[in-house]
Protein backbone atom coordinates (compact mmCIF):
# COMPACT_ATOMS: atom_id res chain seq x y z
CA UNK A 1 0.00 0.00 0.00
CA UNK A 2 1.48 3.30 -0.79
CA UNK A 3 0.08 7.06 0.31
CA UNK A 4 -0.49 9.44 -2.38
CA UNK A 5 -0.85 13.50 -1.46
CA UNK A 6 -3.44 13.75 -4.38
CA UNK A 7 -4.02 17.63 -3.15
CA UNK A 8 -4.03 20.03 -0.26
CA UNK A 9 -4.69 23.60 0.69
CA UNK A 10 -5.83 24.02 -2.89
CA UNK A 11 -2.93 22.60 -4.68
CA UNK A 12 -1.63 19.82 -6.05
CA UNK A 13 1.38 18.25 -7.57
CA UNK A 14 -0.31 15.82 -9.52
CA UNK A 15 -0.78 15.97 -13.23
CA UNK A 16 -3.77 14.04 -15.19
CA UNK A 17 -2.36 12.47 -18.45
CA UNK A 18 -3.71 9.91 -21.09
CA UNK A 19 -2.45 8.58 -24.30
CA UNK A 20 -2.19 11.26 -27.55
CA UNK A 21 -3.99 9.09 -29.29
CA UNK A 22 -6.73 8.07 -26.70
CA UNK A 23 -10.80 8.02 -28.19
CA UNK A 24 -13.05 10.00 -27.03
CA UNK A 25 -14.38 7.77 -23.73
CA UNK A 26 -10.74 8.16 -22.52
CA UNK A 27 -10.21 12.11 -22.76
CA UNK A 28 -14.06 12.96 -21.42
CA UNK A 29 -12.90 9.93 -18.95
CA UNK A 30 -9.34 12.31 -17.66
CA UNK A 31 -11.68 15.81 -18.08
CA UNK A 32 -14.00 14.58 -15.28
CA UNK A 33 -11.52 13.57 -13.25
CA UNK A 34 -9.92 16.94 -13.53
CA UNK A 35 -13.95 18.66 -13.22
CA UNK A 36 -14.42 16.63 -10.04
CA UNK A 37 -11.28 16.48 -8.40
CA UNK A 38 -11.86 20.95 -8.68
CA UNK A 39 -14.49 20.72 -7.22
CA UNK A 40 -13.41 18.07 -4.23
CA UNK A 41 -10.32 20.17 -3.44
CA UNK A 42 -9.94 23.42 -4.82
CA UNK A 43 -6.54 21.98 -6.88
CA UNK A 44 -6.59 22.22 -10.79
CA UNK A 45 -4.38 19.37 -11.83
CA UNK A 46 -3.38 20.32 -15.35
CA UNK A 47 -4.33 17.74 -17.84
CA UNK A 48 -2.59 16.73 -21.52
CA UNK A 49 -1.40 14.27 -23.30
CA UNK A 50 1.60 12.19 -22.95
CA UNK A 51 2.73 13.65 -25.95
CA UNK A 52 4.01 16.17 -22.95
CA UNK A 53 7.07 15.51 -20.71
CA UNK A 54 6.66 14.03 -17.69
CA UNK A 55 6.63 17.31 -15.24
CA UNK A 56 5.94 15.63 -11.78
CA UNK A 57 3.52 12.52 -10.49
CA UNK A 58 0.65 12.03 -13.17
CA UNK A 59 -2.57 9.88 -12.52
CA UNK A 60 -2.87 8.09 -15.86
CA UNK A 61 -6.11 7.73 -17.03
CA UNK A 62 -6.36 4.63 -19.51
CA UNK A 63 -3.56 2.35 -21.24
CA UNK A 64 -0.24 2.38 -22.82
CA UNK A 65 0.18 5.99 -21.54
CA UNK A 66 3.93 6.94 -22.24
CA UNK A 67 4.06 4.24 -24.46
CA UNK A 68 4.22 1.24 -22.57
CA UNK A 69 1.40 -1.41 -21.41
CA UNK A 70 -0.19 -0.11 -18.26
CA UNK A 71 -3.14 -2.27 -18.03
CA UNK A 72 -3.74 -4.03 -14.87
CA UNK A 73 -2.59 -7.89 -15.25
CA UNK A 74 -5.85 -8.87 -12.86
CA UNK A 75 -7.95 -7.46 -15.83
CA UNK A 76 -6.83 -9.96 -17.80
CA UNK A 77 -9.45 -12.87 -17.02
CA UNK A 78 -12.52 -10.48 -16.21
CA UNK A 79 -15.51 -8.80 -18.51
CA UNK A 80 -14.99 -6.06 -20.55
CA UNK A 81 -16.37 -3.17 -18.35
CA UNK A 82 -13.92 -4.12 -15.52
CA UNK A 83 -11.32 -1.63 -14.16
CA UNK A 84 -8.43 -1.49 -11.30
CA UNK A 85 -7.00 1.28 -9.92
CA UNK A 86 -3.43 1.29 -8.81
CA UNK A 87 -0.61 2.68 -7.59
CA UNK A 88 2.77 2.33 -8.75
CA UNK A 89 5.47 4.51 -7.76
CA UNK A 90 5.01 8.20 -7.69
CA UNK A 91 1.91 7.47 -10.40
CA UNK A 92 -1.71 6.27 -10.27
CA UNK A 93 -3.22 4.39 -12.80
CA UNK A 94 -6.87 4.16 -13.73
CA UNK A 95 -6.79 1.44 -16.49
CA UNK A 96 -9.74 -1.08 -17.57
CA UNK A 97 -10.65 -3.47 -20.36
CA UNK A 98 -12.37 -1.09 -22.48
CA UNK A 99 -12.30 2.90 -22.68
CA UNK A 100 -15.77 2.80 -20.76
CA UNK A 101 -14.43 0.50 -17.91
CA UNK A 102 -11.84 3.26 -17.50
CA UNK A 103 -14.47 5.88 -17.50
CA UNK A 104 -16.31 4.20 -14.93
CA UNK A 105 -13.16 3.49 -12.70
CA UNK A 106 -12.55 7.39 -12.87
CA UNK A 107 -16.33 7.48 -11.30
CA UNK A 108 -15.30 4.83 -8.85
CA UNK A 109 -12.15 6.85 -7.76
CA UNK A 110 -14.31 9.94 -7.14
CA UNK A 111 -16.87 8.17 -4.86
CA UNK A 112 -13.99 6.23 -3.30
CA UNK A 113 -11.74 9.25 -2.01
CA UNK A 114 -14.01 12.37 -2.42
CA UNK A 115 -17.75 11.21 -1.65
CA UNK A 116 -18.77 11.74 -4.81
CA UNK A 117 -22.33 10.33 -5.73
CA UNK A 118 -25.12 10.88 -8.74
CA UNK A 119 -28.65 10.32 -7.08
CA UNK A 120 -30.57 11.54 -9.92
CA UNK A 121 -30.46 13.49 -13.50
CA UNK A 122 -29.96 16.73 -11.23
CA UNK A 123 -28.68 15.76 -7.66
CA UNK A 124 -24.96 15.16 -7.57
CA UNK A 125 -23.07 15.35 -4.23
CA UNK A 126 -19.05 15.97 -3.98
CA UNK A 127 -17.26 16.44 -0.50
CA UNK A 128 -14.90 19.68 -0.10
CA UNK A 129 -11.75 18.49 0.83
CA UNK A 130 -8.90 20.66 1.99
CA UNK A 131 -6.74 17.65 2.01
CA UNK A 132 -6.97 14.79 -0.45
CA UNK A 133 -4.39 12.02 0.88
CA UNK A 134 -5.57 8.25 0.35
CA UNK A 135 -3.51 4.93 1.10
CA UNK A 136 -4.07 3.02 -2.05
CA UNK A 137 -3.89 -0.76 -3.29
CA UNK A 138 -4.83 -1.79 -5.97
CA UNK A 139 -8.43 -1.64 -6.81
CA UNK A 140 -10.24 -4.24 -9.08
CA UNK A 141 -13.84 -4.09 -9.64
CA UNK A 142 -16.41 -5.51 -12.53
CA UNK A 143 -20.48 -5.45 -13.08
CA UNK A 144 -22.82 -8.44 -11.65
CA UNK A 145 -23.66 -8.62 -15.03
CA UNK A 146 -23.25 -7.66 -18.49
CA UNK A 147 -26.29 -5.72 -19.37
CA UNK A 148 -27.61 -3.33 -16.04
CA UNK A 149 -31.36 -1.82 -17.25
CA UNK A 150 -32.77 0.69 -14.89
CA UNK A 151 -35.80 0.70 -17.16
CA UNK A 152 -37.59 4.04 -15.86
CA UNK A 153 -38.11 7.52 -17.20
CA UNK A 154 -35.45 9.85 -15.38
CA UNK A 155 -32.87 7.34 -15.35
CA UNK A 156 -32.46 7.61 -19.13
CA UNK A 157 -29.83 10.60 -18.48
CA UNK A 158 -26.70 10.16 -20.31
CA UNK A 159 -25.34 11.44 -16.97
CA UNK A 160 -27.38 9.27 -14.32
CA UNK A 161 -25.90 5.98 -16.87
CA UNK A 162 -22.68 6.98 -16.80
CA UNK A 163 -22.08 8.14 -13.39
CA UNK A 164 -23.71 5.02 -11.65
CA UNK A 165 -22.38 2.46 -14.37
CA UNK A 166 -25.47 1.52 -16.05
CA UNK A 167 -25.28 0.74 -19.71
CA UNK A 168 -29.15 0.74 -20.33
CA UNK A 169 -30.29 0.50 -24.13
CA UNK A 170 -32.64 3.45 -24.09
CA UNK A 171 -30.35 5.51 -22.31
CA UNK A 172 -28.45 9.37 -23.60
CA UNK A 173 -25.69 7.55 -23.52
CA UNK A 174 -23.22 9.24 -26.41
CA UNK A 175 -19.09 7.56 -27.24
CA UNK A 176 -18.08 10.26 -24.80
CA UNK A 177 -19.97 8.81 -21.73
CA UNK A 178 -18.56 4.79 -22.52
CA UNK A 179 -21.94 4.49 -24.97
CA UNK A 180 -24.36 1.14 -24.66
CA UNK A 181 -25.14 -1.95 -25.40
CA UNK A 182 -27.70 -0.36 -27.65
CA UNK A 183 -30.64 -2.57 -28.90
CA UNK A 184 -33.10 -2.31 -32.01
CA UNK A 185 -37.21 -3.47 -31.47
CA UNK A 186 -36.71 -3.98 -27.65
CA UNK A 187 -39.38 -6.01 -27.12
CA UNK A 188 -42.37 -7.99 -28.82
CA UNK A 189 -41.27 -8.08 -32.42
CA UNK A 190 -42.99 -11.11 -34.58
CA UNK A 191 -45.55 -8.79 -35.84
CA UNK A 192 -42.56 -6.49 -37.20
CA UNK A 193 -40.63 -9.37 -38.42
CA UNK A 194 -44.02 -10.51 -40.51
CA UNK A 195 -46.23 -8.08 -40.91
CA UNK A 196 -49.74 -9.35 -40.78
CA UNK A 197 -50.66 -6.04 -42.48
CA UNK A 198 -47.91 -7.34 -45.27
CA UNK A 199 -48.45 -10.90 -45.64
CA UNK A 200 -52.01 -12.34 -43.64
CA UNK A 201 -54.35 -12.12 -46.64
CA UNK A 202 -52.07 -13.67 -49.19
CA UNK A 203 -49.80 -15.96 -46.58
CA UNK A 204 -52.53 -16.91 -43.57
CA UNK A 205 -50.25 -20.38 -43.10
CA UNK A 206 -47.52 -17.81 -41.62
CA UNK A 207 -49.64 -16.90 -38.89
CA UNK A 208 -50.69 -18.78 -36.17
CA UNK A 209 -53.46 -21.67 -36.05
CA UNK A 210 -55.91 -21.22 -33.05
CA UNK A 211 -58.92 -23.59 -33.05
CA UNK A 212 -58.46 -24.68 -36.85
CA UNK A 213 -57.96 -21.35 -38.25
CA UNK A 214 -55.12 -19.08 -39.11
CA UNK A 215 -55.34 -15.45 -37.15
CA UNK A 216 -53.90 -12.05 -38.08
CA UNK A 217 -53.39 -10.96 -34.46
CA UNK A 218 -51.86 -14.06 -32.73
CA UNK A 219 -47.99 -15.38 -32.96
CA UNK A 220 -45.80 -16.92 -36.00
CA UNK A 221 -45.84 -20.75 -37.32
CA UNK A 222 -42.57 -20.84 -36.52
CA UNK A 223 -42.40 -24.15 -38.23
CA UNK A 224 -43.34 -22.79 -41.25
CA UNK A 225 -39.64 -22.05 -43.66
CA UNK A 226 -41.18 -19.45 -45.58
CA UNK A 227 -41.64 -17.31 -42.07
CA UNK A 228 -38.03 -18.01 -41.42
CA UNK A 229 -37.26 -17.17 -44.70
CA UNK A 230 -39.19 -13.55 -44.02
CA UNK A 231 -38.04 -13.18 -40.85
CA UNK A 232 -34.32 -13.20 -42.00
CA UNK A 233 -34.55 -10.63 -44.35
CA UNK A 234 -36.27 -8.54 -42.39
CA UNK A 235 -33.64 -8.89 -39.94
CA UNK A 236 -30.67 -8.24 -42.31
CA UNK A 237 -32.58 -5.63 -42.88
CA UNK A 238 -32.67 -3.40 -39.76
CA UNK A 239 -29.45 -4.42 -38.64
CA UNK A 240 -27.92 -2.90 -42.26
CA UNK A 241 -30.11 0.02 -41.38
CA UNK A 242 -29.33 0.41 -37.61
CA UNK A 243 -25.02 -0.08 -37.72
CA UNK A 244 -25.46 1.08 -33.95
CA UNK A 245 -26.88 -1.62 -32.28
CA UNK A 246 -25.74 -4.75 -31.15
CA UNK A 247 -28.87 -6.62 -30.12
CA UNK A 248 -32.01 -7.21 -32.17
CA UNK A 249 -35.42 -8.37 -31.03
CA UNK A 250 -37.21 -11.86 -32.42
CA UNK A 251 -39.37 -12.37 -29.67
CA UNK A 252 -42.88 -13.41 -29.68
CA UNK A 253 -46.04 -10.83 -29.29
CA UNK A 254 -47.81 -9.93 -26.18
CA UNK A 255 -50.31 -12.45 -26.34
CA UNK A 256 -51.20 -16.28 -25.60
CA UNK A 257 -52.11 -17.19 -28.91
CA UNK A 258 -49.27 -19.15 -30.20
CA UNK A 259 -49.53 -21.53 -33.13
CA UNK A 260 -51.16 -24.49 -32.67
CA UNK A 261 -50.93 -26.44 -36.26
CA UNK A 262 -50.27 -30.16 -36.40
CA UNK A 263 -46.08 -29.05 -36.71
CA UNK A 264 -45.68 -26.44 -33.71
CA UNK A 265 -47.86 -28.82 -31.54
CA UNK A 266 -45.52 -32.00 -32.37
CA UNK A 267 -42.43 -29.77 -31.81
CA UNK A 268 -43.47 -28.26 -28.45
CA UNK A 269 -44.49 -32.01 -27.45
CA UNK A 270 -40.91 -33.42 -28.20
CA UNK A 271 -39.34 -30.39 -26.31
CA UNK A 272 -41.60 -30.10 -23.54
CA UNK A 273 -42.48 -26.44 -23.90
CA UNK A 274 -43.97 -24.24 -25.61
CA UNK A 275 -40.39 -22.38 -25.77
CA UNK A 276 -39.37 -25.46 -27.58
CA UNK A 277 -41.04 -23.73 -30.96
CA UNK A 278 -39.29 -20.15 -30.19
CA UNK A 279 -35.47 -21.31 -29.77
CA UNK A 280 -35.45 -23.24 -32.49
CA UNK A 281 -36.56 -20.21 -34.42
CA UNK A 282 -34.20 -17.99 -32.83
CA UNK A 283 -31.17 -20.32 -33.17
CA UNK A 284 -32.36 -20.87 -37.44
CA UNK A 285 -31.80 -17.14 -37.29
CA UNK A 286 -28.87 -16.99 -35.57
CA UNK A 287 -26.94 -19.40 -37.22
CA UNK A 288 -27.96 -17.85 -40.90
CA UNK A 289 -26.49 -14.43 -39.54
CA UNK A 290 -23.18 -15.26 -36.89
CA UNK A 291 -21.02 -15.65 -40.14
CA UNK A 292 -21.76 -11.96 -41.66
CA UNK A 293 -22.43 -10.36 -38.30
CA UNK A 294 -20.48 -12.05 -35.78
CA UNK A 295 -21.02 -9.24 -33.01
CA UNK A 296 -24.94 -9.49 -33.51
CA UNK A 297 -27.13 -10.93 -30.56
CA UNK A 298 -30.69 -11.77 -31.11
CA UNK A 299 -33.00 -11.89 -28.19
CA UNK A 300 -36.03 -13.56 -27.65
CA UNK A 301 -38.29 -14.01 -24.21
CA UNK A 302 -39.79 -16.56 -21.83
CA UNK A 303 -42.29 -14.79 -21.13
CA UNK A 304 -46.07 -15.84 -20.34
CA UNK A 305 -46.74 -19.11 -22.30
CA UNK A 306 -42.94 -19.79 -23.18
CA UNK A 307 -41.49 -19.47 -19.09
CA UNK A 308 -40.85 -23.35 -19.21
CA UNK A 309 -37.50 -23.82 -20.48
CA UNK A 310 -37.39 -26.93 -23.72
CA UNK A 311 -36.28 -30.22 -22.86
CA UNK A 312 -33.53 -30.77 -25.32
CA UNK A 313 -33.20 -27.11 -27.04
CA UNK A 314 -30.23 -24.99 -26.21
CA UNK A 315 -30.21 -21.08 -27.37
CA UNK A 316 -26.68 -20.42 -29.62
CA UNK A 317 -24.39 -18.23 -28.06
CA UNK A 318 -25.29 -15.31 -30.19
CA UNK A 319 -28.95 -15.20 -28.38
CA UNK A 320 -30.45 -13.76 -25.53
CA UNK A 321 -33.21 -15.46 -23.33
CA UNK A 322 -34.81 -13.05 -21.42
CA UNK A 323 -36.96 -14.48 -18.42
CA UNK A 324 -39.52 -12.54 -17.27
CA UNK A 325 -40.71 -11.75 -13.70
CA UNK A 326 -44.65 -10.24 -14.35
CA UNK A 327 -46.69 -13.12 -12.66
CA UNK A 328 -44.30 -12.74 -9.23
CA UNK A 329 -44.71 -10.68 -6.37
CA UNK A 330 -42.53 -8.22 -4.75
CA UNK A 331 -43.13 -8.28 -0.94
CA UNK A 332 -41.14 -11.14 -0.52
CA UNK A 333 -38.14 -12.43 -2.32
CA UNK A 334 -38.77 -14.74 -5.03
CA UNK A 335 -35.97 -17.52 -3.70
CA UNK A 336 -38.21 -17.81 -0.37
CA UNK A 337 -41.68 -17.28 -1.39
CA UNK A 338 -40.67 -20.66 -4.26
CA UNK A 339 -39.39 -22.51 -1.08
CA UNK A 340 -42.69 -22.19 0.53
CA UNK A 341 -44.81 -23.74 -2.20
CA UNK A 342 -45.86 -20.44 -3.63
CA UNK A 343 -47.20 -21.23 -7.68
CA UNK A 344 -46.15 -18.13 -9.54
CA UNK A 345 -42.66 -17.91 -7.77
CA UNK A 346 -41.80 -21.71 -7.66
CA UNK A 347 -42.80 -21.64 -11.56
CA UNK A 348 -40.44 -18.76 -12.03
CA UNK A 349 -37.59 -19.77 -9.70
CA UNK A 350 -37.87 -23.88 -11.75
CA UNK A 351 -37.52 -21.99 -15.28
CA UNK A 352 -34.63 -19.53 -13.86
CA UNK A 353 -32.84 -22.87 -13.02
CA UNK A 354 -33.69 -24.68 -16.39
CA UNK A 355 -33.13 -22.22 -18.41
CA UNK A 356 -29.26 -21.90 -16.83
CA UNK A 357 -28.42 -25.13 -18.86
CA UNK A 358 -30.37 -24.02 -22.21
CA UNK A 359 -29.16 -20.23 -22.47
CA UNK A 360 -25.59 -19.21 -22.07
CA UNK A 361 -27.15 -15.41 -22.23
CA UNK A 362 -29.82 -15.53 -19.94
CA UNK A 363 -31.35 -12.39 -19.01
CA UNK A 364 -33.46 -11.56 -16.88
CA UNK A 365 -36.79 -8.56 -17.46
CA UNK A 366 -38.40 -7.60 -13.72
CA UNK A 367 -40.41 -5.21 -12.31
CA UNK A 368 -40.50 -2.24 -9.73
CA UNK A 369 -43.66 -0.70 -10.23
CA UNK A 370 -46.97 -0.36 -9.84
CA UNK A 371 -48.70 -0.34 -13.67
CA UNK A 372 -51.97 -0.24 -12.58
CA UNK A 373 -51.72 2.80 -10.35
CA UNK A 374 -48.33 4.20 -10.37
CA UNK A 375 -48.54 6.62 -7.56
CA UNK A 376 -49.05 3.79 -5.38
CA UNK A 377 -46.37 3.09 -3.64
CA UNK A 378 -44.17 -0.09 -4.79
CA UNK A 379 -41.47 0.20 -2.40
CA UNK A 380 -39.47 -3.69 -2.23
CA UNK A 381 -36.18 -2.28 -2.01
CA UNK A 382 -34.83 -4.76 0.39
CA UNK A 383 -36.76 -7.42 -1.71
CA UNK A 384 -35.06 -6.27 -4.71
CA UNK A 385 -31.56 -6.71 -3.31
CA UNK A 386 -32.64 -10.37 -2.62
CA UNK A 387 -33.68 -11.18 -5.46
CA UNK A 388 -30.87 -9.33 -7.68
CA UNK A 389 -28.41 -11.46 -5.81
CA UNK A 390 -30.15 -14.38 -6.62
CA UNK A 391 -30.21 -13.32 -10.21
CA UNK A 392 -26.33 -13.15 -10.00
CA UNK A 393 -26.19 -16.57 -7.93
CA UNK A 394 -28.24 -18.42 -10.73
CA UNK A 395 -26.22 -16.88 -13.48
CA UNK A 396 -27.93 -14.48 -15.36
CA UNK A 397 -25.75 -12.26 -17.52
CA UNK A 398 -28.32 -9.35 -17.48
CA UNK A 399 -30.79 -7.65 -15.41
CA UNK A 400 -33.59 -4.94 -17.05
CA UNK A 401 -35.49 -3.07 -13.84
CA UNK A 402 -38.61 -1.80 -15.25
CA UNK A 403 -40.42 1.06 -13.63
CA UNK A 404 -42.17 3.87 -15.04
CA UNK A 405 -40.93 4.28 -18.58
CA UNK A 406 -43.29 6.96 -19.64
CA UNK A 407 -42.67 10.44 -20.89
CA UNK A 408 -43.06 12.54 -17.75
CA UNK A 409 -42.30 9.50 -15.45
CA UNK A 410 -43.19 10.55 -11.86
CA UNK A 411 -44.21 6.94 -10.29
CA UNK A 412 -43.83 6.90 -6.24
CA UNK A 413 -40.05 7.18 -5.23
CA UNK A 414 -39.58 6.67 -8.93
CA UNK A 415 -36.19 8.60 -8.60
CA UNK A 416 -35.68 6.79 -4.98
CA UNK A 417 -35.62 3.44 -7.20
CA UNK A 418 -33.84 4.15 -10.04
CA UNK A 419 -30.73 5.30 -7.67
CA UNK A 420 -30.85 1.59 -5.81
CA UNK A 421 -31.42 -0.26 -8.87
CA UNK A 422 -28.67 0.97 -10.44
CA UNK A 423 -26.19 0.62 -8.08
CA UNK A 424 -27.74 -2.91 -7.28
CA UNK A 425 -27.03 -4.35 -10.70
CA UNK A 426 -23.26 -3.35 -10.60
CA UNK A 427 -22.74 -4.82 -6.98
CA UNK A 428 -26.03 -7.03 -5.51
CA UNK A 429 -23.85 -6.51 -2.01
CA UNK A 430 -24.47 -2.88 -2.32
CA UNK A 431 -25.56 -1.49 1.72
CA UNK A 432 -29.42 -0.20 0.64
CA UNK A 433 -29.88 0.87 3.65
CA UNK A 434 -27.14 3.59 3.50
CA UNK A 435 -27.87 4.38 0.00
CA UNK A 436 -31.17 5.22 0.77
CA UNK A 437 -30.43 7.83 3.97
CA UNK A 438 -27.81 9.24 1.64
CA UNK A 439 -30.35 9.53 -1.12
CA UNK A 440 -33.06 11.34 1.19
CA UNK A 441 -30.46 13.59 2.47
CA UNK A 442 -29.04 14.54 -0.61
CA UNK A 443 -32.61 14.94 -2.70
CA UNK A 444 -34.92 16.58 -0.21
CA UNK A 445 -32.53 18.64 2.11
CA UNK A 446 -30.69 17.22 6.03
CA UNK A 447 -34.43 18.01 7.89
CA UNK A 448 -37.21 17.30 5.30
CA UNK A 449 -35.26 14.41 4.07
CA UNK A 450 -34.69 12.71 7.75
CA UNK A 451 -38.98 12.40 7.39
CA UNK A 452 -38.91 11.59 4.09
CA UNK A 453 -36.75 8.83 4.53
CA UNK A 454 -38.98 8.21 7.69
CA UNK A 455 -41.81 8.11 5.19
CA UNK A 456 -39.68 5.41 2.94
CA UNK A 457 -38.90 2.99 5.06
CA UNK A 458 -42.69 2.86 6.70
CA UNK A 459 -43.89 2.17 3.16
CA UNK A 460 -41.05 -0.39 3.01
CA UNK A 461 -42.10 -1.92 6.03
CA UNK A 462 -45.95 -1.91 4.63
CA UNK A 463 -45.05 -3.62 1.32
CA UNK A 464 -43.03 -6.39 2.81
CA UNK A 465 -45.83 -7.20 5.06
CA UNK A 466 -48.74 -8.10 3.09
CA UNK A 467 -48.95 -9.48 -0.68
CA UNK A 468 -47.75 -7.26 -3.47
CA UNK A 469 -48.45 -7.16 -7.15
CA UNK A 470 -47.58 -5.32 -10.30
CA UNK A 471 -51.40 -4.61 -10.80
CA UNK A 472 -52.74 -3.73 -7.39
CA UNK A 473 -56.10 -1.92 -6.97
CA UNK A 474 -56.19 1.21 -4.56
CA UNK A 475 -57.67 -0.88 -1.88
CA UNK A 476 -54.93 -3.16 -1.39
CA UNK A 477 -54.57 -4.60 2.04
CA UNK A 478 -51.26 -2.87 2.87
CA UNK A 479 -52.93 0.54 2.34
CA UNK A 480 -54.16 0.95 5.86
CA UNK A 481 -55.91 4.11 6.86
CA UNK A 482 -53.36 3.80 9.71
CA UNK A 483 -50.13 4.32 7.22
CA UNK A 484 -52.15 7.01 5.34
CA UNK A 485 -52.38 9.04 8.04
CA UNK A 486 -49.05 8.70 9.37
CA UNK A 487 -47.83 8.77 5.65
CA UNK A 488 -49.62 12.43 5.80
CA UNK A 489 -47.76 13.41 9.30
CA UNK A 490 -44.40 12.80 7.71
CA UNK A 491 -45.46 14.57 4.61
CA UNK A 492 -46.57 17.55 6.46
CA UNK A 493 -43.48 18.13 8.87
CA UNK A 494 -41.45 17.29 5.41
CA UNK A 495 -42.61 20.25 3.86
CA UNK A 496 -42.56 22.52 7.01
CA UNK A 497 -38.74 21.84 7.56
CA UNK A 498 -37.59 21.96 4.11
CA UNK A 499 -34.94 24.96 3.77
CA UNK A 500 -35.77 25.87 0.33
CA UNK A 501 -38.37 26.01 -2.26
CA UNK A 502 -36.45 22.94 -4.65
CA UNK A 503 -36.09 20.53 -1.07
CA UNK A 504 -40.00 21.34 -0.88
CA UNK A 505 -41.19 20.81 -4.24
CA UNK A 506 -39.12 17.53 -3.80
CA UNK A 507 -41.30 16.60 -1.49
CA UNK A 508 -44.66 17.60 -3.38
CA UNK A 509 -44.17 15.64 -5.90
CA UNK A 510 -44.08 12.32 -4.02
CA UNK A 511 -46.51 13.97 -1.63
CA UNK A 512 -48.96 13.11 -5.03
CA UNK A 513 -49.20 9.12 -4.03
CA UNK A 514 -50.69 9.86 -0.75
CA UNK A 515 -53.43 12.28 -2.41
CA UNK A 516 -53.68 10.33 -4.77
CA UNK A 517 -54.68 7.26 -2.89
CA UNK A 518 -56.92 9.95 -0.50
CA UNK A 519 -58.83 10.53 -3.25
CA UNK A 520 -59.06 7.19 -5.21
CA UNK A 521 -60.56 6.35 -1.98
CA UNK A 522 -62.83 8.64 -1.14
CA UNK A 523 -66.60 7.82 -1.27
CA UNK A 524 -67.54 9.54 -4.66
CA UNK A 525 -70.47 11.57 -3.03
CA UNK A 526 -68.36 13.17 -0.81
CA UNK A 527 -69.05 17.11 -0.69
CA UNK A 528 -66.04 18.99 -1.92
CA UNK A 529 -64.33 16.11 -4.03
CA UNK A 530 -64.81 17.32 -7.32
CA UNK A 531 -62.92 20.21 -6.84
CA UNK A 532 -59.84 18.37 -4.94
CA UNK A 533 -59.94 16.28 -8.14
CA UNK A 534 -59.61 19.39 -9.90
CA UNK A 535 -56.79 20.53 -7.21
CA UNK A 536 -54.92 17.13 -7.93
CA UNK A 537 -55.00 16.99 -11.46
CA UNK A 538 -53.53 20.80 -11.91
CA UNK A 539 -50.61 19.95 -9.54
CA UNK A 540 -50.11 16.54 -11.25
CA UNK A 541 -49.92 18.50 -14.51
CA UNK A 542 -47.32 20.90 -12.70
CA UNK A 543 -45.04 18.13 -12.04
CA UNK A 544 -44.83 17.52 -16.13
CA UNK A 545 -46.51 14.13 -15.15
CA UNK A 546 -48.63 12.51 -18.46
CA UNK A 547 -49.88 9.06 -17.09
CA UNK A 548 -50.83 8.52 -13.74
CA UNK A 549 -51.81 4.59 -15.47
CA UNK A 550 -49.73 2.42 -18.07
CA UNK A 551 -50.61 3.70 -20.66
CA UNK A 552 -53.70 5.81 -20.10
CA UNK A 553 -53.92 9.50 -21.11
CA UNK A 554 -54.57 11.91 -17.51
CA UNK A 555 -57.76 12.98 -18.68
CA UNK A 556 -59.32 9.35 -18.90
CA UNK A 557 -57.68 8.53 -15.45
CA UNK A 558 -59.63 12.21 -13.77
CA UNK A 559 -62.92 11.15 -15.02
CA UNK A 560 -61.97 7.38 -14.24
CA UNK A 561 -61.59 8.93 -10.38
CA UNK A 562 -64.11 11.08 -10.52
CA UNK A 563 -66.73 8.22 -11.17
CA UNK A 564 -65.09 4.71 -10.31
CA UNK A 565 -64.82 3.55 -7.07
CA UNK A 566 -61.13 2.89 -6.60
CA UNK A 567 -60.37 3.28 -9.83
CA UNK A 568 -61.07 -0.66 -10.68
CA UNK A 569 -61.98 -0.30 -13.89
CA UNK A 570 -59.60 -0.55 -17.37
CA UNK A 571 -61.36 2.64 -19.24
CA UNK A 572 -59.83 4.40 -21.85
CA UNK A 573 -58.26 3.04 -24.97
CA UNK A 574 -54.30 1.72 -24.57
CA UNK A 575 -51.83 4.22 -25.93
CA UNK A 576 -49.81 1.97 -27.55
CA UNK A 577 -46.22 3.81 -27.61
CA UNK A 578 -43.19 1.41 -28.53
CA UNK A 579 -40.78 0.86 -26.21
CA UNK A 580 -37.16 1.01 -27.77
Amino acid sequence: MSLYTIAENSESDFHIVAHRYGDETIRYAASELQKYLLRSTGAALPYFSDRCPKRGPEICIGDSVRGDEKKSPALASLSEEAFSIAGRGEDIFITGNSSRGVLYGVYYFLELFCGFACFTKDVETIDRLSVLRIDLEEIVREPAFEFRDTYFRFAFDGDFCAKNRSNTSLGDVSVAKGGRMKWFNFHHSFRDLVPPEEYFESHPEYFSESQGARIPDGQLCLTNPEVARVAEATLRRWIRENPECRVFSVAQNDNRKRCTCKNCLALEEKEGSPSGPIIHFVNRLADAIREDHPRILLHTFAYQYSVPAPREAVARDNVIVRLCSIRCRGDRPLRELALEGSEKEKEFMDALFAWRSHASRLYVWDYAVNYRNYLQPYLHLHVLRENVRTFREMGVKGVLEEGNFAYGGGAACDDLKSYVCARLLWDPDTDVDGEIHRFCRAVYGPRAGEKFEAYVRLMMKACENAPLHLYQDTDAEYLTEELLDESERLFSEAMALAENETYRRRVEREYLSIRYLRLARMPLETEGREGLVEEFFRDVKSFGITELKERRSLAVTKQQMLTDPYMKSRMGYSLYYIMQ
